[in-house]
This record gives C-alpha cells, sequence and structure tokens, in this order.
C-alpha cells in the first residue's frame, strides 16, 4: 500500500523534527510558542468556559464571538468571519477551497514552512519571493514581477515567521491593489500582531476586496494548544472556505470559542494582558539580542514583532548545525533552511523562554561553535 501521491515528498517540517530531539536536559529555543501563563482572571474565564454546553456551533462559529471578532470593521459577521481550529488549519481550508494542480501560490522565503507544503499538497507551483537584508523587506514590485495568469494565492506573513520584520503600511496596500488588479487573494497571516515593539504593525483587514486575514489567540494569549484562530474576508472569498473547514473539523472547539468570547468581552483586561505580553517579551527580546552579540558575535537589526530572531552562523549547512547542536549541545534552534533556500546560514532562535534559559541556551551554542573551530 502507497499513501496518496499529494502527499510525495511530504514529511513532518523541520520544525518538527529538530523539537522530537529534545531531551528533559534540553533548552528549547526552537518551537514558537509563547511562554505565557494565564492570570487568575484568564483562568476564571476558562472554569467559566468549560461549564457551557458541549455542543456543536455553527460551521463558522458561534455567532457571538463572530459578532466579537468583526466589531469595529466593515465585515458582517453572519457571512464574513469564520472561526477555524488555530490560523493553521484556515489556511489549510483556504488552499482546499481554491487552489488547484497547476495554480500557483506566492509565499515569502524565508517564511513560515506551511505556506509552501500547503500549496504542493494542492498540486500548485510554489514560487517565493525574496526578502531584502538587512532588514527582511518586501519589495512589491518584485512580486508584481512574478504574478501570472496562474497567481491564486499570494501569501503575506507580517509579523514575521521566522524574521520577526512588520511589512510597512504602503507596501500592504500595494500588494491589495495588485491582487485586485490581477483577480488573486492575498491572504496576511497576521498571527503575530499584537506581539510588537515600538508601534503597533498595520493590518490587512479591508485593504482590498481580495484580501482574507487569518488572526487568533494562539500567540498572544498562549492558547497554542486550545487551537482557536478565525480568517475574515469579503462572503465570496470565505464562503467556499467555510465549506472546506466544516469537513476538516465541523467547527472549532466550542470551549476555545466561548473562552476567547469572554477575553473579548472584558476589552480593559484584555488590553492590560497585552501590555504585560509586549512588556515581557521586550525583557526577552533584549536578553536575546545581548547574548547572540555576544556569544554567536552576530549583530542584526532588532525584530519589530513577534519573539524570533533570525541570527546567521557560520555555516553552510544549518539543518546538520542545528541536528548537531541538539544532540551535542542540549539545545534546540530552527535551521534557516526550514524556512526556505534564502533561509540557509541562519538559524531561528525563538526567545519565548526564561531570560535564564535563553542566556544558558545561546551561549552553549556559542561554546560548541568555539569549540568546532566556527
Amino acid at each position: 500500500m502507497k499513501p496518496a501521491s499529494r502527499l510525495a515528498g511530504i514529511e513532518l517540517s523541520l520544525i518538527r523534527q529538530i523539537n522530537a530531539l529534545a531531551t528533559p536536559l534540553s533548552i528549547n529555543l526552537g518551537i514558537g510558542e509563547p511562554n505565557l501563563e494565564p492570570d487568575e482572571t484568564l483562568c476564571e474565564m476558562a472554569r467559566t468556559a468549560a461549564t457551557t454546553p458541549w455542543r456543536y456551533s455553527p460551521n463558522a462559529g458561534l455567532l457571538s464571538l463572530r459578532k466579537k471578532i468583526a466589531d469595529g470593521t466593515p465585515f458582517d459577521p453572519k457571512t464574513e468571519v469564520c472561526v477555524t481550529a488555530g490560523t493553521q488549519e484556515g489556511l489549510f481550508a483556504l488552499f482546499q477551497a481554491w487552489v488547484d494542480h497547476g495554480d500557483e501560490v506566492m509565499v515569502p522565503n524565508p517564511g513560515f514552512v506551511a505556506y509552501a507544503t500547503l500549496a504542493r499538497i494542492c498540486g500548485a507551483t510554489v514560487v517565493p519571493y525574496h526578502l531584502e537584508l538587512p532588514s527582511w523587506r518586501v519589495d512589491a514590485s518584485a512580486i508584481a514581477k512574478r504574478i501570472t495568469k496562474r497567481t491564486k494565492i499570494i501569501v503575506v506573513n507580517s509579523p514575521s515567521n521566522p524574521l520577526g520584520a512588520v511589512i510597512d503600511d504602503a507596501t500592504l496596500r500595494t500588494i491589495a491593489a495588485l491582487a485586485d488588479d490581477h483577480d488573486c487573494i492575498v491572504i496576511s497571516d497576521e498571527i503575530y500582531r499584537e506581539i510588537w515593539y515600538g508601534s503597533p504593525p498595520p493590518s490587512m483587514l479591508g485593504m482590498g476586496r481580495n484580501v482574507l486575514v487569518a488572526n487568533g489567540m494562539s500567540k498572544s494569549h498562549g492558547m497554542t494548544g486550545l487551537r482557536l484562530g478565525w480568517l475574515m474576508g469579503r462572503d465570496e472569498i470565505l464562503k467556499p472556505v467555510v465549506t472546506a473547514h466544516q469537513y476538516a473539523t465541523t467547527c472549532a472547539s466550542v470551549f476555545s470559542q466561548t473562552l476567547a468570547e469572554q477575553v473579548m468581552s472584558d476589552p480593559a483586561w484584555n488590553g492590560e494582558w497585552l501590555d504585560r505580553v509586549r512588556a515581557q517579551f521586550t525583557r526577552q527580546r533584549t536578553a536575546a539580542l545581548e547574548a547572540i552579540e555576544r556569544e554567536l558575535d552576530a549583530r542584526i537589526e532588532p525584530p519589530a514583532g513577534a519573539f524570533y530572531a533570525f541570527v546567521p552562523v557560520p555555516s553552510c549547512d544549518t539543518e546538520t548545525f542545528a541536528r548537531t547542536l541538539a544532540t551535542d549541545a542540549a539545545v534546540l534552534m530552527i535551521p534557516g533552511v526550514a524556512f526556505g533556500t534564502a533561509g540557509e546560514g541562519f538559524v531561528r532562535i525563538s526567545f519565548a523562554a526564561p531570560i535564564d534559559q535563553i542566556g544558558i541556551g545561546i551561549e552553549r551554542a556559542g561554546r560548541w561553535l568555539r569549540a568546532a573551530g566556527r
């Protein structure tokens, strides 16, 4: 017996492969999971959510939650919001609904591994667009040159995983206009939008007729395991996505939906929570950048969002480097090549970890490099 041909060449991501090498002694600077602990208010919200009836919600999610998500936007919560089992499932439903064999999907390089993989599962051609060092700037004119009649989706991710880079408002508007002009879809993955340093990143929400925005609470509220996200965009684009979502999951967890609705119903607490989250990650970012300069002899532009540092390392094979580092030095970092060909020569360091662990993990990596004569 053979698995379906659509999975030919598809395997668990390098992110998961590296994390599978963890031992109880490992320091994990690899997985993209915020080190956030719920306060008593959030715990009480969870206890209340646990007492709600455990029944299906509508496929697109509880209407009361969709109204909260759409509040302050021009979108109709009845037809233009879909609550999903995390943004990952939302992306899967989008690709299943809109991408055919032979279509082209434009993805950032470096960029999150799922974008290209989902395109390949659908039989599409992956068309990478490169980001410019040192700030990993997105050049909208370069995207425009790569659009063809077969372009179906342009993926935008800001703040970026793995880079922490933020795309400016003017560039986002140009990309939205390109999608309208060429009748293709932009999916703007904004799951890290609440984690920023300095000023809030712009959103693509409402920038164009063909823009679909993905967001959720996994990163901002430490709810990665609760699998709660959403998509928002024009009903004509979203309707087939809801159908694909139905057959993937029926509906997102009603417990998670109820908890998210409670969070959104208390804007004062939520604002204070997000302020604390950003303050925590600011301290962790500072610790990471100082350790990176001291131990890895690398100075990078401070990431403007998310909780990742994309760091150059003196190795031409970062996958081997990361695997060796995991086994020999007991520290996990993700090889840059996991995020595309332009990531070779870099590692992604997650500073979503206690400050002492950040320092020890990066020191171990530096010590290993020095011992290896790199």
